[in-house]
């Protein structure tokens, strides 16, 4: 099966389209929505943006109107795609996001880098749903453990092991559920091999970009374990036996409990505070 039909394709705008976007619609024909984080939207923020955090955004969603055009941004356009999907898959009729977010808003010349979202970390086929689920989280674990050899400060290095962590939780959860499944447990490690699923060399020069301080890495964090939700969220509404509906569902909700921790932190970092991350 392929992964990809899960998804839909992104609607996005430059920062000068959605301005002239903006220009020929009177407020009340649009709405722009901010996924940012209280501290953030406090520091900046476009002028008649609505505020909802993404973590808030599961919650909140009923505060927009779904038959409006809905123009998304957040920092740099990370948490913003993630946010489009989520949006999509409630059944809003048009969602555009603003490319490169506040960041490229402030200066237009400055076209940052576009996450391409989870197809990083699986690959297009899969036997099934254990099989791509296997791999997202595995290619998300080593993603992040080899992040860590590429930054010098211990607090980034801590956090950057938290967030590989989540992902061990994740794995291990998977093969518990499906352990009946499989032919032989033994054969578990040839079963959801690496290769194909995550090139490394590929990945890390895609988000090197993101890896200048704490800040961004908890941004880049943020994206990846929404992406994670959502895609939890749909196989959950595509599957028709209750209990692998239920399962995943509760991947979907810790992914969104990996979401505040992430999102507490932050908050943290944004206010100056040390996050207190045990040395690793």
């Amino acid at each position: 099966m392929s992964w990809k039909y899960l998804f839909t394709s992104d609607q996005n705008m430059s920062p000068t389209e959605a301005r002239v976007f903006m220009k020929k619609h009177p407020v009340g024909e649009y709405q722009l929505l901010d996924v940012r984080q209280p501290k953030e939207y406090e520091r900046k923020h476009l002028p008649g943006a609505i505020h909802i955090p993404m973590l808030d955004l599961f919650a909140r969603i009923s505060e927009l109107n779904p038959q409006l055009p809905t123009l998304v941004y957040c920092h740099c356009g990370m948490r913003s795609k993630a946010a489009c999907q989520v949006l999509k898959g409630h059944g809003f009729r048009q969602v555009i996001r603003i490319r490169g977010g506040i960041r490229a808003w402030n200066d237009l010349v400055l076209s940052g880098h576009e996450s391409k979202g989870m197809e990083f970390f699986i690959s297009d086929e899969f036997e099934n749903v254990f099989q791509m689920a296997y791999m997202m989280e595995a290619g998300l674990k080593q993603f992040y453990l080899a992040m860590m050899d590429m930054v010098a400060p211990q607090e980034q290095k801590s956090l950057l092991k938290l967030m590989a962590d989540f992902e061990d939780g994740h794995m291990a959860k998977l093969l518990r559920q499906y352990r009946d499944e499989i032919s032989a447990v033994a054969a578990v490690d040839d079963f959801v091999p690496m290769e194909g699923g995550f090139d490394k060399e590929k990945t890390l020069r895609a988000y090197s970009d993101y890896l200048e301080n704490i800040e961004d890495i908890i941004h880049l964090g943020m994206m990846l374990e929404t992406q994670a939700y959502d895609l939890y969220s749909r196989l959950a509404r595509k599957n028709e036996q209750p209990r692998l509906q239920q399962f995943y569902l509760h991947m979907a909700d810790e992914e969104k409990m990996h979401l505040s921790q992430l999102s507490r932190a932050l908050d943290k970092v944004l206010a100056g505070q040390s996050l207190g991350l045990a040395q690793v």
